[in-house]
């Protein structure tokens, strides 16, 4: 949103974007989810402890980085190194995702649902693009998304820790 907020795009720049998020969205719940699976089969059980604070911290950082970056709208130059760059920045939690919460999965289970995860972070990210025009005029919603995440994110993982 915060692009779209932003920074002029055209349908092409927002392509890319819809697309560079979907796929490392994709990408990094997938080599989160290998990994964990790896980690969890050979070296050793990952609790629901373990993946609850895992998910807990992401909530943390993403409650962090919305204080720290207290601005409304961000302005970019959508080059595509940016985008691939902003890909890669907003998915790598992603990893962390992957790796508490598809860990128990065989290969196939984690691959579809690695699918699921980028399909829908590219869905998101187009319905984004359509609400920004409306809900940009509301600086305080765009103010505090980060915070929304982050405490969703905490929330999820102090169920997975109790559950």
């Amino acid at each position: 949103m915060a692009i779209g907020c932003g920074t002029k795009t055209d349908l092409w720049d927002k392509f890319k974007v819809i697309l560079s998020f979907g796929i490392f969205q994709f990408v990094f719940a997938l080599l989160g989810g290998l990994i964990g699976n790896y980690i969890n089969y050979n070296l050793f059980a990952i609790s629901n402890y373990f993946s609850g604070t895992v998910i807990f911290l992401l909530g943390m950082f993403l409650v962090k980085e919305g204080y720290k970056n207290g601005e409304e709208c961000i302005y970019r130059q959508l080059n595509n190194w940016t985008v691939v760059i902003l890909g890669i920045s907003v998915s790598i939690d992603a990893l962390g995702v992957g790796f508490s919460l598809l860990f128990k999965w065989n290969y196939i289970f984690i691959f579809k649902d690695a699918v699921v995860i980028g399909l829908i972070a590219a869905l998101i990210t187009a319905i984004a693009f359509k609400l920004v025009e409306y809900i940009k005029r509301f600086s305080l919603v765009e103010k505090y998304a980060d915070y929304l995440g982050g405490i969703i994110l905490i929330l999820i993982g102090l169920n997975i820790f109790f559950s």
